[in-house]
């Protein structure tokens, strides 16, 4: 599970250091060093281990094909999507197209959400986290019954 912010920045050849607790998941050599990359939701770049991508695409896959508004989203999604090994030093290459699409241009904020971490331009995200914070309650009282 990924938890917290992490603000980092790239270094001059788009490399991005994952926080160590990010990497916990990664120590079993077994498993590989490896998260899948791709567009996220509301300007922000989506990263998760393999077996969480293995659950995304199943999920993508079960839209129907019929649907224009389905179809769409798996190009989107697909087209975007990218395997981005960790090195030794524990980084990641952010693709430029990444960072454009994201609006990042050197600092990076991580954002462990549960079993993805999402990467933001830090002003991206005071805005997107403003704008939550009204709607949190409503949430929570859907989610949790109050």
């Amino acid at each position: 599970m990924f938890l917290g912010q992490h603000k980092h920045s790239l270094d001059a050849k788009g490399r991005l250091n994952i926080p160590k607790k990010f990497m916990e998941p990664l120590a079993d050599p077994s498993r590989g060093r490896l998260f899948f990359g791709t567009k996220g939701l509301e300007g922000c770049i989506f990263l998760v281990l393999p077996e969480a991508w293995d659950d995304l695409v199943t999920q993508v896959r079960k839209s129907s094909l019929g649907d224009d508004k389905a179809r769409n989203f798996s190009r989107q999604f697909f087209s975007w999507a990218r395997e981005l090994p960790v090195d030794a030093s524990g980084r990641i290459l952010l693709p430029p197209e990444y960072r454009k699409l994201a609006g990042i241009d050197r600092e990076v904020l991580l954002v462990g959400v549960d079993r993805r971490i999402e990467l933001w331009a830090p002003d991206r995200w005071d805005a997107v986290s403003q704008d939550g914070g009204e709607t949190y309650e409503d949430h929570a009282a859907e989610i949790f019954g109050v």
